[in-house]
């Protein structure tokens, strides 16, 4: 039978079928539903079905009449005459569904249905669903019934055909706006923007993050001339330059230059460009062009600061030598004064020791007092000559495995000789030894016996109690005298250089004894502190670590 043959009513519904494809505002579920509507409608089926493959099943995408309640529903391609068709790829009729055994009959009966047509749905020459109605009654269907299912097939099959072709364009489109997108941030992250130039037109065109770059309105469309304006004076004929040479011989270029953009601010880009020959034989010279800046400006600090950081170099390495001359310069006034000053003290001490088997015990005690003197004179150029060492000695202490018992007799030698008898020494530790440099530890020490014996009665024992302590890891010398203590405004700034009692009714010195025994704890990782400070005694404590920290 041929389309001519069909009634006139039927001839016209599928003519509008494909008219309605053409449309502009298509929607694929809303036209298969029109299809099976006039379908159920022209074959007076009770019910008309699209069947769409769905793995291995087959699913109901648009119903009409008594199969609406079955929407969404799935049938095994294996056991269903719509799998059939798909299969073969041909016409299937059914005329009674109780003796047809290509049918599934349990599903047949269950919605009430005794004959079909099915035909099959073809997208680019494949089958992919089929179109189907149905009737509660047995042979339900004629010929002109089978002819009008398979032209509404060919019409929903162009319909089909259009969805994929437009689902397609629009994830072409989708995926080339996520693109452009896509490269428009990463434009602005980077600072990068893209241009083209068309030699044949003069036509220059501009990515949005170039025109962004150049502070114009997105829609501006500027000349080559236009564009390489914006360079400063000696920049524009090196870009001259360089695009001459790229038409001429193909020669890429790669700069940095600076420039001002619409807006006059000035700043740094970073260019490159080459020559791009088309399929067509075209030549086009298309390029990028970066906001470098903010590198510009960090490459210059960082020269700057490297500068700085020479100059800091040779002023320390300066410095240093003046240190060294100047220590230097102190050994040398230090054995120069002190040498004198020991001769002296010798020849009183065997002055004194004459006088004393003459007899002459007021001029001996004289003596006496001179030895006395100048043994304060030799404590000053000691403490002023460990300042000058230790003020030029950042690193920390030099330390080796010494004697304790060595040092604190090598401390006792160096107080006068009949000051020694006060000092008494208490153990509470049987360590013999500890990690240390001695020559300091021994200066440490003196100083803090020094002031003890000076600021407390003449008669009076000074304590020197040797102890240690498991948290931190220590050796502990702690100095305890029966003095009248410190006065209370003096404690804040007592270890500080220059912090003097000058309240205490004794020879005001330079007070830098305790400052430099602050300076040796502190390059001893260890420290000195105030242990008790009362009216009737102070207690120092040296506490020297033993797992000092790097």
């Amino acid at each position: 039978m041929s389309e001519q043959s069909l009634q006139p009513g039927r001839l016209e519904r599928i003519i509008q079928m494909q008219s309605l494809i053409v449309q502009a505002e298509f929607k694929l579920d809303s036209f298969m539903q029109l299809v099976v509507d006039n379908l159920q409608e022209l074959s007076h089926a009770m019910g008309a079905v699209v069947e769409l493959v769905d793995g291995e099943d087959m699913v109901y995408k648009a119903v009409s009449g008594l199969m609406t309640p079955y929407l969404g529903t799935k049938l095994a391609q294996s056991a269903s005459l719509s799998g059939l068709c798909v299969r073969s790829g041909q016409v299937l009729r059914c005329v009674d569904a109780d003796t047809d055994p290509r049918v599934d009959l349990q599903a047949c009966r269950r919605v009430g249905v005794k004959s079909m047509v099915c035909t099959p749905l073809l997208q680019g020459g494949a089958p992919i669903g089929v179109l189907k109605v149905m009737s509660s009654l047995p042979d339900a269907f004629n010929e002109d019934d089978v002819q009008t299912l398979r032209l509404m097939a060919d019409v929903l099959g162009s319909a089909l055909g259009k969805q994929v072709a437009f689902d397609r364009l629009r994830k072409t489109e989708e995926q080339l706006r996520a693109s452009e997108a896509f490269l428009d941030r990463t434009g602005r992250l980077a600072c990068v923007g893209g241009w083209e130039l068309h030699p044949a037109s003069g036509t220059l065109i501009w990515s949005d993050q170039t025109r962004r770059l150049h502070e114009v309105p997105l829609d501006w469309q500027p000349t080559l001339e236009e564009a390489i304006n914006f360079y400063d004076p000696d920049e524009q004929l090196r870009i001259r330059a360089a695009v001459e040479e790229a038409m001429t011989h193909g020669t890429p270029w790669n700069m940095e230059l600076s420039m001002r953009t619409a807006k006059g601010r000035a700043i740094w880009v970073h260019t490159f460009g080459e020559i791009e020959r088309r399929p067509d034989g075209s030549i086009h010279l298309v390029g990028a062009i970066q906001d470098i800046t903010e590198h510009r400006l960090r490459k210059e600090e960082l020269q700057r600061e490297q500068q700085l950081r020479n100059r800091i170099e040779d002023h320390v390495r300066e410095t240093q030598a003046l240190l060294a001359e100047r220590s230097e310069m102190l050994n040398v006034m230090a054995h120069e004064v002190r040498q004198p000053l020991n001769n002296a003290s010798a020849a009183l001490q065997s002055a004194a020791g004459i006088l004393a088997d003459v007899k002459e015990s007021a001029a001996a005690q004289r003596l006496s007092r001179a030895r006395g003197v100048m043994g304060q004179v030799l404590s000053s150029i000691d403490n002023t000559l460990a300042v000058a060492a230790l003020l030029a000695r950042p690193a920390p202490a030099e330390r080796t495995d010494a004697d304790i018992d060595t040092l604190i007799n090598v401390t006792l030698a160096d107080l006068a000789e009949d000051q020694r008898p006060r000092i008494h020494i208490e153990r509470t530790t049987p360590t013999r030894t500890a990690t240390m440099d001695m020559s300091l530890m021994r200066l440490a020490l003196r100083n803090l016996l020094s002031n003890a014996l000076k600021f407390s009665p003449i008669s009076s024992p000074v304590i020197l109690r040797v102890s240690d302590c498991d948290q931190p890891l220590a050796l502990l010398l702690d100095v305890i005298d029966q003095g009248p203590g410190i006065p209370a405004d003096l404690v804040p700034r007592l270890f500080q250089r220059g912090a003097r009692d000058e309240s205490s009714g004794h020879p005001a010195g330079q007070g830098l004894g305790l400052y430099i025994v602050r300076r040796v704890m502190e390059l001893h990782g260890g420290q000195v502190t105030l242990q008790h400070n009362t009216n009737a005694g102070v207690t120092m404590r040296l506490v020297l670590t033993q797992a000092p920290d790097d």
